[in-house]
């Protein structure tokens, strides 16, 4: 790819993820030279899909494609990707003690998510930007629900979400699970850009008419920058401004933490356990322990393995203790819902690393309680020469990746028409 890339482009796109792909893609449209620079030996960012571990394809970062506006999902049907509808998954519950829920307690667990959506959108509609848990009511099945919807899926516990934030999420059905991998839709993006793989930032300079971007194989100049790193990098200072960033925006970046996801593939020999193929694998914990738990989806797209998932404070701290302690505490837990005897039939696992990997330091983010401009803040430009984009200032579409998509398509026409 050396011979593609500019030697001196208007633009400089750092991060090939979903949100730089689709602001290449868009510069090249409009005519406008541009490079990008990504410090991994792939494109996708969190968007990663790879077979080598478990001869399957594994989908270490985004797996659905959600909502009603998303691109991948015509990507994928032009590219021939396999998508599965997961709009209506079904659960299989099981109670405290590890046994099938009774219709009784199924019954109880859709009141609790009833109940939790409700207590969430008045405070949203009325404007509050306070922590989800001073709102959510206490009830059988509660602590599953919340689980779900914070570490599992906000990737931070209630204490650390904004209800405002929440309220100002966009749907996430219909949605679709790829069977090939959703990561290995977004790394069709790439086609032809100029690409420079293994070249990390180190710094960027706006203090001009331009910018200069100094990275590990050295210093380019250009008109603008579109800047789509994790806000865990930011936080972390791996990128120096000069100018340094203004404190509004240095304050804005701090309010959006990286929350944390860990995926957990089980393979197995074939046998399903039980469970429903592309079901979600559910069970109750105590009240007192939110977040707390392994919850799965069942051999998705007909795969032989499960996905287990852990997360926000739980998934840090058990990550902390290694990739072999999460496999075991996630096979643990699966096995005291369908038998021990499973064991047999296990092959072997791995936890994805968002938690440890330098380029992300983190899965995704979540505004803090009180911080609900932060996004908007954080995607101001800098002086019509830096532009930001990404999963995080996404509007509606936070942490997901056609939010990181758009995000990055937006930016780009923004470059574009200040480049005139």
């Amino acid at each position: 790819m050396a011979q593609k890339i500019p030697t001196n482009p208007d633009v400089v796109i750092i991060g090939a993820g979903s949100a730089g792909l689709a602001a290449g893609q868009e510069l090249a449209r409009a005519g406008i030279s541009y490079v990008i620079v990504e410090a991994a030996n792939r494109v996708g960012g969190r968007a990663y899909t790879e077979s080598d571990r478990l001869g399957a394809p594994v989908d270490h970062g985004c797996s659905w494609i959600n909502g009603s506006s998303n691109p991948f999902r015509r990507i994928g049907d032009l590219n021939g990707f396999t998508l599965v509808d997961h709009t209506s998954a079904g659960t299989d519950l099981f109670d405290i003690d590890g046994n099938p829920a009774s219709a009784t307690e199924m019954a109880a667990y859709d009141r609790a998510y009833g109940a939790f959506e409700r207590a969430l959108g008045r405070a949203g509609k009325a404007g509050k930007d306070i922590p989800a848990s001073e709102v959510i009511p206490a009830m059988p099945y509660s602590a599953a629900v919340q689980t779900w919807e914070g570490p599992l899926n906000m990737s931070v516990d209630w204490d650390q979400v904004s209800t405002a934030d929440w309220w100002n999420t966009a749907s996430a059905q219909p949605s679709q699970i790829v069977h090939e991998g959703l990561g290995a839709i977004v790394a069709t993006l790439a086609g032809e850009q100029p690409i420079a793989l293994g070249t990390s930032v180190n710094n960027i300079d706006w203090s001009g008419s331009g910018v200069s971007v100094g990275t590990s194989a050295g210093t380019i100049r250009a008109k603008a920058c579109i800047l789509t790193v994790s806000m865990g990098v930011l936080q972390a200072e791996k990128i120096k401004f000069t100018p340094a960033l203004p404190a509004a925006k240095q304050e804005a970046i701090h309010d959006i933490q990286m929350g944390l996801l860990v995926k957990i593939p089980l393979l197995f020999d074939g046998t399903r356990l039980g469970l429903t193929e592309n079901n979600w694998v559910t069970y109750r914990i105590p009240e007192d322990a939110v977040g707390e738990a392994c919850y799965y989806l069942a051999w998705p797209t007909g795969h032989d393995y499960m996905m287990g998932f852990v997360g926000g404070r739980f998934g840090w701290s058990l990550y902390a203790e290694g990739q072999e302690a999460v496999v075991d505490y996630a096979l643990e837990q699966l096995f005291r819902i369908v038998g021990s005897d499973a064991r047999k039939h296990f092959i072997k696992g791995f936890a994805s690393d968002w938690a440890d990997n330098p380029l992300t330091l983190g899965a995704y983010g979540a505004v803090r309680p009180g911080k609900h401009g932060a996004r908007d803040i954080v995607q101001e430009t800098l002086g019509d020469r830096v532009f930001f984009a990404g999963e995080a200032v996404a509007g509606e579409l936070y942490g997901l990746v056609n939010g990181a998509y758009f995000s990055g398509k937006s930016a780009a026409q923004s470059v574009a028409k200040t480049l005139g």
